[in-house]
């Protein structure tokens, strides 16, 4: 496939498919992961500062 051919079936409608329900619970989970373990460091960083 040419760089030509590429860029013409990303450019078309038909490369974009919508996202199964499975995709979309595995980027709900990673934010949700994300987030609780950002809120985790910020607890932990705010009750046990690190003292240099």
């Amino acid at each position: 496939m040419s760089q030509q051919e590429l860029k013409q079936e990303l450019a078309s409608d038909a490369a974009a498919e919508p996202l199964l329900p499975v995709e979309k619970k595995l980027i709900a989970g990673s934010l949700i992961i994300g987030i609780g373990l950002l809120v985790a460091l910020f607890v932990v960083n705010h009750f046990l500062p690190l003292e240099v």
